[in-house]
């Protein structure tokens, strides 16, 4: 039988290829927060895509828009949960942490030099999202265009890093599936539980 620390290790290696430069399995995951406003109390979940994972701080990270509803939504209530699964290798990885939105303006920038351009022209829209359009095209961005006035979209970029409590493990594969938690406390403490 695999060892709890084989497992932790495992997720950690899954999160950091997932982060990596090449799109693996585990780059897009759900992630879900609490909803305020007209969806006070309705979990909100949407798709994020994880740009990075720190094993010894215990932190995950992904960009989204300041604008958007799961900003505001964090602001209020920093708690949120993430799933990411693996069909290939038949394996579901949960999280679960407090987000920070990145208020250090050395580092938010330092993050945007490092990304790839096709993915900062989603930051140049003069629209939140979520904002009603007339035409899905009203929507879109010219890689050569200034829509939002500020030259880069860098004004709408956000930097969101997520202080992870808790990881949990699930092996869903044929022979027997095998499910362990991570509480983060005094270091990281593994546990089977029932899947």
């Amino acid at each position: 039988m695999t060892a709890l620390n084989d497992i932790h290790a495992a997720i950690w290696k899954a999160l950091a290829t997932g982060a990596g430069p090449q799109r693996s399995p585990l780059t897009m995951w759900q992630a879900a927060t609490n909803g305020i406003g007209e969806a006070a109390g309705m979990p909100q979940v949407r798709t994020v895509v994880l740009r990075d994972a720190d094993q010894t701080g215990g932190a995950i990270s992904f960009h989204t828009d300041v604008r958007s509803a799961k900003v505001a939504q964090l602001r209020a209530d920093p708690r949120i949960a993430l799933t990411g699964l693996d069909l290939g290798n038949l394996l579901q990885i949960r999280l679960e942490g407090r987000a920070q939105i990145c208020a250090d303006e050395a580092e938010r920038r330092a993050v945007w030099n490092a990304a790839r351009q096709h993915t900062l022209i989603l930051y140049r829209t003069p629209f939140a999202p979520g904002t009603p359009l007339g035409t899905p095209e009203a929507g879109h961005v010219d890689a050569r265009g200034d829509d939002d006035g500020d030259g880069d979209g860098y004004a709408n970029f956000c930097v969101v890093r997520v202080v992870l409590d808790r990881l949990e493990y699930l092996d869903i594969s044929p022979d027997g599936h095998r499910r362990a938690v991570f509480r983060r406390d005094d270091g990281w403490h593994g546990a089977w539980i029932a899947p």
